[in-house]
This record gives C-alpha cells, sequence and structure tokens, in this order.
C-alpha cells in the first residue's frame, strides 16, 4: 500500500456502508449506512473501480449527464429508505421510541398498557323548589301547573354541565348514586348561637331586633305570674350594644337576676318587656307638711293642737290595692305590669297587674289635677310617701333570643336549624362555611344518626370529626349532595354478531372514553360496560387464561386514540353469537385534566326533573389527569416489570405510586410513626404539588392492597420549599443584555423549578453555575447568594431538602421538594 498524500485516489473508494456504532444510554441512535451524498460518492466511485470495461468509456461526471442523473435518484431513494429504517430503529427501543403507537407496542410485550388518564370528580349540591299550595285546576286541558313534589329522587347520571371560562370548553359530569333529596334540605344552617337564660346570676341578655329604641337606664322587666314567691326581676340597663350582623341586641344591667333577702330565683321561663314610661304617684309635689300654718294644718286635718299629725293624712303612695298616677296616662293599660319602685335608703321594689283603671280628678295636700287611678293584683306592700316613689309602666314586648356562639365549630356534630329528621344513617352530606381565619373552605360529612332538637333544629351525629374547623357562623350544610364524575354517558350501538367470525372486533364511536380512580395497580377502572342480547360481557386484560365459553372481552387501544372492543375466538374466551344489532355499548366519554374545574362552575343542569331548581360544585373539581405522555411512558413502562402488580421492597411501593394516574414523583421510607414502624411513602404531580384529595384516596387503597397485609402503609402529599438566589453575570457585549437575562431565568427555571426536582433533592451551587454558564451570551457568573426562602441572604455551598420524618405526636411527615421559588427572582446585577 502506498502513502496516498497527494489525494489523486480521492474519490475513488466507496463511503457507503458506513459503519454504525452506538454508546449506551444515547437518547436516539444512529443506524443509518449512509446519507445521500455518501451514496452518490459510492457509486460514482463505482464507475471507476477496475473490472468494469463497459463503464470505462464514461467519463463524464457532470450531474446534468443523464447517467449520473440516474445514479443521484437512486442516491435519493436510498437516502430516504435509510432514513425510516433507522426511525424504524429507533422506534423499536424504549429509550428512543417517540411515536405512540411504538410505545403502545412496546409496552404490551411487558403487558403494560399506556395509562389512559382518568376523571375528575367533586360533590354536586342541588336545591329544589318547595311545593306550592294546591291551586283551583284549571279548566282548560294541559293548562294546570303541576305539583311540585314534596320528595324528589335525584337519579344516577343526571348530567350537569359546565359554564366556561375564556378559552375552556364545556365539561360535563354525572352523578354516580341515586339520591334522595327535599327542599328543606337544600340549605341547612348550623346553628351559631348556644343557650344564655335568664338564670340566677345572670347580668346580660341577648334580644331579637336592632331597632328596639333601648337605652342604658331603661327598666328591663323578667315578668312571671308568681307573684306570691317574687319570680320576677326589674333591672336598669347599663349597656346596649347592637349586633346589626346577626339582627340582635345585647343589654347588661346593673347587677345578677334573684334576690338574696328575701332569697327568690329568677322565673323558670319569664316573659321579658322594657318599661317605656316612669310616672309620678299623686302628691309627690306636695308641700312638706311642716311647712304649712299650724291653722291650716288643724283645719285640713280637724285635729287640737297637742294631736296634729306628724304628716299629710292619707299621704301615701299606695293604698290597699289602689295607686293614683299623676296626670292622665291613658297607654296604661288593664292587664299590664306595672313596677312601684322606691329609692333611696329604704330601696324597695313590687311588680304588679293592672286589674283596673279609672281617670278623674283628685285635689288633696293643697295639689288639684288629673289622676289615673289603678287597682293593683300582687303583693300588698306600704310604700309611703309618694314623694320617693316612681311607677314604671307601659311594658313593651322583648323576645329573648340565644348568645353568639363563637367557639370554632368540630368534632363530629353539627347542629342545623331545619327538619333534617328523615335523614338516614350513611347519607353525605356536604359542609361549607369559613375557617377561623377567614378562607373558605368545603368538606363531605356522612351521617351517622339524626335527632330532632327544640325549636325546629336537627342534632346530626356524623361518622368521623370535621376535617377542619370552621367559622360557626355562616356555616351551612348542603343536604341534597351527590358525587359525581366527568364525562357523559353514551348508549350505542356496535354492531351485530357472527359466530363465524374470531376475535371479533368494534371500535367505540365516540370518545376518549371515561376512567374513574380505582384501588388497582393500574389506578383506574373503564365505565365501559358491553352486552350481547341483553346479557353483559365482562372485560379482561387477556383471553389467554379463559376457556371457550367465557363470555368475555377485551379492549385495545387503537393509532388514531379510538377504543377498540375484542371478544373471543371460541377457545380463548366464547365467540359473539349471530344476531342483528345485537352488541350494544354503555360508556363515558370525557377526561383528563380539562376536568379539573373551580368551584360553582359547574351550574347548567342538562337533566332538569321537575321540582330541581338549581346545581352548583361548592367544591373544585379535582383528580383529572391526562392519558399519559410519550416521556413518561418511557420512564413508566418498566416499573411493572419490577413490581409486577406488588409491593415489596421500598423502592417497590415508590415505583407502584409512581405507575398510578396523576403521580409523577415518589420516594418511600420507613419511619417510627405513632401506630409502630410504617412505610410512608411522600408523593407528588407532575408539577410539584400535592396531589388532590381523589388521588391521594385512591392511592392509598390501592398500595395498600398491593403491599404486604402485615405492613403498614400510609400515603402522604409532598411538602414544598423554595430557595432564591442573587446572581452577577458578565454577558458578551456583542449580545442584547435582556435577552440574554431572560435567557438565563428559563435554564433556571427549567433545571431547578418544581416539575423538574425531585422529592428529596439537594440543591448544588456548582450545578446551579454550571447551568447558567452554559446559556449563550454568559462570559463570567458569580453566585452572590444561594439560600431558602425566607432565612438569612447567605450564600450556601449547598441547600439538603428535609427528608420525611415523624412529627412528635407519633404523624408521618412527608419529605421535601425543595424548588427554585416561583415568583420573582431577585434582579440579576450585570458584571463589571
Amino acid at each position: 500500500m502506498t502513502d496516498d498524500t497527494c489525494g489523486c485516489c480521492a474519490g475513488t473508494t466507496a463511503r457507503t456502508p458506513g459503519p454504525i456504532a452506538n454508546r449506551p444510554g444515547l437518547p436516539e441512535i444512529a443506524y443509518r449506512s449512509g446519507t445521500h451524498s455518501d451514496f452518490l460518492a459510492s457509486m460514482l466511485a463505482g464507475l471507476s473501480r477496475e473490472g468494469r470495461p463497459a463503464l470505462a468509456r464514461l467519463r463524464t461526471r457532470q450531474p446534468d449527464d443523464p447517467s449520473i442523473a440516474l445514479l443521484d435518484a437512486f442516491a435519493v431513494a436510498c437516502d430516504v429508505l435509510t432514513f425510516y429504517s433507522e426511525r424504524l430503529a429507533n422506534e423499536s427501543f424504549l429509550r428512543t421510541a417517540t411515536d405512540r403507537v411504538s410505545l403502545q407496542e412496546l409496552g404490551k410485550l411487558v403487558a403494560y398498557r399506556l395509562a389512559p388518564g382518568v376523571a375528575a370528580e367533586t360533590w354536586l349540591a342541588f336545591s329544589l323548589e318547595r311545593p306550592t299550595p294546591v291551586v283551583v285546576q284549571s279548566a282548560d286541558p294541559g293548562l294546570a301547573a303541576p305539583a311540585v313534589p314534596a320528595v324528589l329522587t335525584l337519579p344516577e347520571r343526571l348530567r350537569v354541565q359546565s359554564v366556561p371560562g375564556p378559552g375552556e370548553q364545556p365539561q360535563t359530569f354525572e352523578t354516580v348514586e341515586e339520591v334522595e333529596a327535599r327542599p328543606e334540605w337544600s340549605s341547612l344552617p348550623v346553628v351559631d348561637t348556644r343557650p344564655h337564660l335568664p338564670v340566677r346570676g345572670r347580668i346580660d341578655a341577648w334580644l331579637v331586633g336592632t331597632e328596639l329604641g333601648l337605652r342604658p337606664g331603661d327598666a328591663i322587666l323578667f315578668a312571671s305570674n308568681d307573684l306570691v314567691n317574687d319570680r320576677w326581676d326589674v333591672r336598669l340597663l347599663t349597656e346596649v350594644e347592637v349586633d346589626r350582623a346577626r339582627g340582635v341586641t345585647h343589654v347588661r344591667w346593673e347587677w345578677g337576676l334573684g334576690s338574696i333577702r328575701p332569697f327568690n330565683n329568677p322565673a323558670d321561663a319569664p316573659q321579658v318587656f322594657v318599661l317605656r314610661k316612669r310616672i309620678a304617684v299623686y302628691g309627690h309635689n306636695a308641700p312638706k307638711w311642716r311647712a304649712m300654718g299650724q291653722q291650716f294644718r288643724m283645719d285640713y286635718s280637724g285635729a287640737a293642737e297637742g294631736d296634729l299629725p306628724a304628716e299629710w293624712p292619707g299621704f301615701t303612695a299606695l293604698s290597699g290595692s289602689t295607686l293614683d298616677l299623676d296626670g292622665a296616662h291613658p297607654d296604661v293599660v288593664r292587664g299590664s305590669w306595672v313596677v312601684v319602685s322606691r329609692e333611696g335608703d329604704d330601696f324597695y321594689r313590687e311588680l304588679y297587674r293592672v286589674t283596673g283603671r279609672a281617670e278623674l280628678s283628685r285635689s288633696e295636700f293643697t295639689v288639684s289635677g288629673k289622676v289615673t287611678r289603678l287597682t293593683l293584683a300582687g303583693e300588698a306592700h306600704a310604700f309611703g310617701d309618694p314623694r320617693g316613689v316612681t311607677v314604671w309602666a307601659v311594658p313593651e314586648p322583648l323576645t329573648l333570643t340565644e348568645a353568639p356562639d363563637d367557639a370554632d365549630l368540630t368534632g363530629p356534630t353539627l347542629v342545623v336549624t331545619g327538619d333534617a329528621t328523615a335523614m338516614v344513617p350513611g347519607r353525605s352530606l356536604l359542609l361549607a362555611g369559613s375557617s377561623p381565619t377567614g378562607e373558605q373552605q368545603v368538606e363531605p360529612v356522612t351521617v351517622r344518626t339524626v335527632a330532632a332538637e327544640p325549636g325546629g333544629r336537627t342534632r346530626i351525629e356524623l361518622t368521623a370529626s370535621l376535617a377542619h374547623d370552621y367559622r360557626r357562623t355562616g356555616a351551612v350544610v348542603f343536604g341534597n349532595a351527590a358525587r359525581a364524575t366527568h364525562g357523559e354517558t353514551v348508549q350505542e350501538i356496535l354492531g351485530s354478531g357472527d359466530a363465524r367470525t374470531p376475535f371479533q372486533e368494534f371500535t367505540l364511536r365516540q370518545g376518549p372514553l371515561t376512567f374513574v380512580p380505582a384501588d388497582n395497580p393500574r389506578g383506574a377502572e373503564t365505565t365501559l360496560e358491553v352486552s350481547v342480547d341483553g346479557l353483559r360481557w365482562l372485560e379482561q386484560r387477556s383471553t389467554y387464561a379463559a376457556d371457550g365459553h367465557e363470555r368475555i372481552l377485551m379492549t385495545r387501544d387503537q393509532p388514531d386514540g379510538s377504543v377498540a372492543v375484542v371478544f373471543g375466538d371460541g377457545v380463548n374466551g366464547a365467540r359473539l353469537p349471530t344476531g342483528s344489532n345485537n352488541v350494544r355499548a354503555r360508556y363515558r366519554k370525557g377526561i383528563g385534566a380539562g376536568g379539573n374545574l373551580r368551584r360553582d362552575q359547574l351550574s347548567q343542569p342538562l337533566d332538569r326533573p321537575l321540582g330541581l331548581k338549581a346545581v352548583t360544585n361548592p367544591l373544585p373539581a379535582t383528580g383529572g389527569v391526562d392519558a399519559e405522555t410519550e416521556d413518561r411512558a418511557r420512564e413508566s413502562i418498566p416499573r411493572p416489570v419490577r413490581t409486577l402488580g406488588r409491593a415489596v421492597s421500598l423502592q417497590d411501593y415508590a415505583d407502584f405510586a409512581l405507575a398510578f394516574p396523576g403521580i409523577a414523583k415518589a420516594t418511600a421510607a420507613v419511619l417510627p410513626v405513632r401506630a409502630g414502624r410504617s412505610i410512608v411513602v411522600s408523593v407528588a404531580t407532575e408539577d410539584g404539588e400535592p396531589p388532590p384529595d381523589p388521588i391521594m384516596r385512591w392511592l392509598e387503597s390501592a398500595v395498600r392492597l398491593a403491599g404486604d397485609p402485615h405492613v403498614r402503609v400510609e400515603v402522604v402529599a409532598v411538602r414544598t420549599a423554595t430557595f432564591r438566589v442573587l446572581l452577577r453575570i458578565k454577558v458578551d457585549p456583542l449580545r442584547d443584555r435582556a435577552t440574554v437575562f431572560a435567557a438565563v431565568e428559563a435554564a433556571l427555571r427549567s433545571r431547578f423549578g418544581a416539575a423538574a426536582r425531585p422529592i428529596g433533592g439537594a440543591v448544588h451551587r456548582s450545578a446551579l453555575i454550571a447551568e447558567v454558564a452554559r446559556t449563550p451570551g454568559v462570559v463570567a457568573i458569580d453566585l452572590d447568594r444561594l439560600h431558602r426562602s425566607g432565612l438569612s441572604r447567605t450564600l450556601q455551598e449547598r441547600l439538603v431538602a428535609q427528608a420525611s420524618g415523624v412529627t412528635a405526636d407519633g404523624r408521618p411527615i412527608a419529605a421535601e421538594l425543595l424548588a427554585l421559588v416561583p415568583g420573582p427572582l431577585d434582579p440579576f446585577l450585570e458584571m463589571t
């Protein structure tokens, strides 16, 4: 062999087939033996190859020559062929496959089926019309108004549609249970008061109304007909506070109810009044007796000089049962209460009932004028000198009410206003209200027992204590509640069975097929029901183990996203019997994250039975997960091979959780919780957020079924934490500074955002610097700060996410996901 340094042999050797070599771990493999230029060069070199004398006279190599053009066309064909051969080779390996159909076929090799997604679920609260009084029926047929039922059965699969926001599509939900509903259960306010009876020692009361006209100094009377035992009280108000929000008035008085000497208790069920008038008795303005002349006193009393009385004769406020009020008082009526009060050192008060009244003129004690003479019923008492006696009269009734209960609503008991005694144990309700901090919250609760309470109330005992604390004021129970999931029921004739055809197949015409959460390894179950000649055929994952008489079917994902229904061949699963349109399906369509609606967005009932007035979803619809993406499938397909549908090791529990719809991050640890050593699985969504409650609930049930029954397992939602950075960056002077800074922020969020971070992963200073340094336009970088949000602004070498742990009372704590703060970053500084 000679040393080819002059280049005279260039282009005379074949360049194809080229070498094919790929190192492990590549995201894409090279499988082409050459490209267009390689194939054309090889064929041009072949024209000069020794042993082909017939081509010796073809001396041109110009591309416009027909011979050379033919070789160029063949090189194009080879280029296309090798391109698709390479794509086919890439689609044959899990790491490099990009097409969904390829991943579906690769998954079948290990009995894995791409997750179809899961429908969202929520709770619906229904409001019913109250029955109206019966009216006279119209004589014209068909014009009579239908009677609204007092009890309405809300059927299963009752459809409710959402009101879409900008850029959204309307979503349909259906109830998944039948519910007996009643108008009075639509909204049952939680009692936010507590008994506040006028018992002994009480110094305040709550009264119904805000326009009572009360003010300090007014006399309030707690009266009863037991005047013999003095079962009554009268007090002067010292404070009056109006609570307009609650529609009540709070009053306080001078001292506690009841008396010590003589010992008397307040009335058990008193009538309450405010005494609007204070009236003096006749003679209150009479001059002093001793100020009168001696002759006048002798003439007035008819007594001798030495026998003159010490006071005006007959000068007393109450004579037997008769009392004269100074002046005319028509508003002091027969049957009303009056209180005779003597103030001063010989303080005394007595309650009387007016049994008679008359208006007349009276002239005594040098005083003349109109008086209102009252005949009183009550305990006789001599009040003496009228000058210190006042009569409190003209009672205006007041209504006592309970005191506001400011204690938070907790525990397993609810007392509501309204009759809910017909509710059966196990019924689901919705409790809505505000948290102690004022945030709106709603939770479903379950009835254990109900019992009637006085005052038209109902005590509801729940099967468990409330998950949250609530303010009593404004809390309400929605009694007509039903669980609902995303999707709309479809009835469809699939076709006609043919007993001659093995593995007969039909494709569902509508989609996407709805899957709902379930406690199985797949995390979802289908809503498809197929019947043949009125008999339901059951779905199985495969017909392999079935005999030829079993009425089973399996479903298959089609490349276009539709679902095919496949029956047996008579050996593995029964064949379809021959018939005309005898294969029918009922299923629901609708699935994915589009069903994750805001609260109160479901408000359009598509089915409206008589009596249904309105509907809404007090809770957001959550748990909706889109079908498994290609990137996620590449990670998920190997996991069932490791777990085989059961969980043994710690990694098995994490892998099992990761295969569940809606779970993208998981880690497991053994912790000494309160119940004993347990496996605690910390989980998060693809965005690094805590999964919604429905997914958590189903996952915990499924993982317990898959694991050792003697091993305790708890699934907890991830804890999220954030960190902040401060960077100095030197930008290439030929590049735009703002554009480079924006690219740096995008790179940081892509690498260190919550979606990219693993649970429990640490943040290293070196990794952060390397990520920024590889951004185009960055010449140099100086990291000034790296610290957790809310802590001291220092430069840490690394930030460590907290591992899962246990609280002081033995409850498990999830592991932490440490990510870049999602809000605005600290402004980047330019390095000089």
